[in-house]
């Protein structure tokens, strides 16, 4: 019994000193009764296991919380970014707008390139109604095939007032006056009126062509010679007086000098007949006789036209 016991506390007095070498040197043998179940220290170099939530870091490393609204006000929203606009006008460097909303600097910037529109299309130009007057200079030519005088011949001035409301066409409403010597050979002085329309071929053009046409009035007075005195040598003569209706065309040219000025030149014929009521003829012709009271003639002007 005694012999019992000493064994037993032999034992118990060489398990302290063994405890406390396996726990110093870490050599604890798998199984053995008198090993914790303790985890190894880790390597100081590693981070922390996985396990384990990481550390949060210390207060002085996380930003300032935001202040708490007041009672009864919404939260406000953080500023909007700095907006940068690049324009670039055609020609001209590019020019940089800075947009900062507020006074508190925003957290980032955005850059936007702002390209302006194109210009916009030149207006297309309307067409607007004209009203003008022409001065012109004419001269007229007579024939002298049939027994014509050889002085045959006149000539004079006139004026017109156009109205052109649309480009390719325009009326023309003319006053003329002529003198001169007619046919005959006798002095003749005539007013006609006409009035004509003016059709333009290429009214966009700053040489423009044209044809023209109407209708025509006229009032003549001729001074024909009947004898001569003896005595004083006066001649002595008549003055007749002569109505005619007839119709005219021609072409010409318009030479724009600018949108209010133009210069033109044409080419008329005429063909008319008498109105009044005599009863002698005008026109006989000496080799066959025959009689008429039917004429022609043509007229070339040039002028200078005003529009407004």
């Amino acid at each position: 019994m005694r012999r019992c016991l000493t064994h037993a506390l032999v034992a118990v007095a060489m398990t302290a000193p063994m405890s406390a070498l396996a726990q110093e040197n870490n050599n604890c043998p798998p199984g053995a009764w008198f090993c914790e179940d303790v985890e190894p220290p880790g390597d100081p170099a590693a981070g922390p296991p996985s396990a384990h939530p990481a550390e949060a870091p210390p207060a002085a490393a996380l930003p300032p919380p935001s202040p708490a609204p007041p009672p009864g006000r919404r939260a406000t929203r953080p500023a909007p970014p700095i907006v940068v606009y690049q324009t670039s006008p055609p020609g001209q460097p590019p020019q940089v707008i800075v947009v900062t909303p507020g006074s508190a600097p925003p957290p980032r910037v955005i850059v936007r390139r702002v390209t302006p529109p194109a210009p916009p299309p030149p207006p297309k130009l309307r067409w607007r109604r004209q009203w003008g007057v022409n001065f012109r200079m004419q001269g007229l030519m007579m024939g002298r095939e049939h027994g014509g005088a050889e002085d045959a011949g006149m000539g004079g001035v006139g004026i017109s007032l156009r109205y052109r409301p649309v480009p390719a066409f325009a009326l023309d409403l003319g006053a003329d006056i002529l003198a001169g010597n007619d046919y005959h050979g006798y002095q003749r002085t005539e007013v006609p009126l006409s009035l004509s329309g003016m059709l333009f071929v290429n009214p966009r053009s700053r040489t423009q062509f044209y044809f023209t046409g109407g209708l025509n009035m006229s009032h003549a007075d001729v001074e024909r010679p009947l004898s001569e005195a003896a005595a004083g040598g006066d001649a002595y003569v008549s003055n007749t007086e002569y109505d005619y209706f007839g119709v005219q065309g021609g072409i010409g040219l318009e030479f724009r000098l600018s949108p209010r000025l133009a210069l033109n030149i044409d080419a008329i014929g005429f063909v008319r007949g008498r109105t009044d009521d005599g009863v002698v003829p005008e026109f006989r012709d000496p080799v066959t006789g025959r009689t008429t009271d039917t004429s022609g003639g043509g007229l070339f002007r040039g002028g200078l036209s005003v529009y407004w």
